[in-house]
């Protein structure tokens, strides 16, 4: 016989020994021994990961939940629609740019601020800023039309005038005040 027909012998013996020998069951604990003798593998977090965003997922919705949840979401889109907006006060002046410059070449004043009618003379709302470039101490404010007086303080006891004002005006105890004129909504005029 050669090595093929040995095999094909072979497997035919083995299929009539299955096919007729006697029905045993297996016994009770065979699942439980598999089992047990199996470990898990448990893949790693990046690949749980992986596999959580791209499973498929089921959505279910009810009619009953789905009306309130869109109502309330309609709800806070109008809301912060109208929390967006601004509300826009009719007759409020437009504000227009005004800077202010004090020159100090050789920086001798620590700190600069602008004082005046349109701050209610409070130095902490206009304090300036020293620029090299420029050798002064400037500051841009926004300011309604109209006649603002207003002076420098330096270093946060002397009052000084602008020396580039065009006009001043006296405060009744003895001293002049800057002036400046704003009209219109993007610079000052006179």
């Amino acid at each position: 016989m050669t090595e093929k027909r040995n095999k094909t012998h072979m497997e035919d013996v083995i299929i009539n020994a299955v096919q007729n020998g006697p029905e045993v069951d297996p016994p009770a604990d065979l699942t439980c021994r598999i089992m047990g003798r199996l470990h898990p593998k448990r893949p790693s977090l990046w690949i749980r990961l992986r596999m959580w965003f791209l499973r498929p997922w089921v959505v279910t919705v009810r009619p009953v939940t789905a009306i309130p949840a869109m109502t309330l979401a309609v709800a806070l889109l109008a809301l912060g629609f109208v929390a967006v907006r601004e509300p826009v006060e009719k007759g409020a002046p437009e504000l227009a740019s005004v800077r202010f410059v004090l020159h100090d070449a050789g920086m001798h004043a620590r700190n600069v601020s602008v004082v005046g009618s349109f701050n209610h003379w409070r130095a902490e709302r206009s304090v300036m800023w020293y620029s090299p470039k420029a050798k002064a101490w400037i500051l841009e404010a926004q300011l309604p039309p109209g006649d603002h007086e207003y002076l420098f303080l330096v270093n946060g006891t002397q009052f000084v005038p602008d020396p580039n004002a065009p006009m001043t005006s006296d405060d009744g105890f003895g001293h002049r005040n800057s002036i400046v004129f704003v009209n219109g909504t993007n610079e000052q005029a006179l």
